[in-house]
């Protein structure tokens, strides 16, 4: 399965929103790929190597909103897209015919949805207070999330991103003990569909 036959087969309207982000260029200092499209894409296909459904799914969700919400920051010029995993979340979460789409990928719909409204906290986990570190490390998605954070990162090179989520899984697998109660056995063999 490649990207480009699994974007053919969702519904008009996303499709849609996705062609559009081709015309999207981001900050060039986090984003070097040439648009929005191309960023979904090379998460999408890290998602795609590292066959998990619903990290395929958030890749394809998570920035479909980003032209949308986008607005030209007065200080650096370049584009921001405040708000757009929220709306991604809300489109996952409401939009039937996304949840039905991705009911019949394979994926889980409120995990998705999850997965797109949170991956931008993400980037902000070590700056924050313990108390809401735990209630992210508490989401039943965190695993995935902590993956996903990792393919959405545009700095490293695909490679990097594979052997970063896999570290990232196996460390949790053989040092569960040092893991709060919380996560232990969440990032287990099993985790990934």
């Amino acid at each position: 399965m490649t990207f480009t036959q699994i974007i053919l087969t969702l519904p008009p309207h996303i499709l849609d929103k996705l062609k559009e982000l081709k015309t999207m260029r981001e900050r060039p200092d986090f984003h070097p790929e040439p648009s929005a499209f191309h960023h979904i894409e090379i998460v999408t296909n890290r998602c795609i190597e590292f066959g998990d459904k619903d990290l395929i799914c958030a890749g394809i969700f998570h920035d479909i909103h980003k032209l949308d919400t986008m607005k030209i920051n007065p200080k650096s010029g370049h584009p921001t897209s405040p708000g757009h995993d929220k709306w991604a979340r809300k489109t996952v979460q409401t939009d039937e015919l996304v949840r039905n789409w991705i009911i019949n990928f394979g994926a889980d719909p409120d995990t998705v949805a999850g997965l797109c409204g949170q991956h931008m906290r993400m980037h902000q986990l070590s700056q924050m207070k313990p108390t809401k570190q735990k209630i992210m490390m508490d989401l039943p998605f965190f695993d995935k999330l902590t993956v996903f954070s990792t393919f959405d990162n545009m700095l490293i090179t695909d490679e990097e991103a594979q052997i970063a989520a896999q570290a990232a899984l196996e460390a949790a697998n053989t040092a569960t003990d040092q893991l709060p109660d919380t996560l232990k056995g969440k990032f287990s063999d099993n985790s990934r569909k």
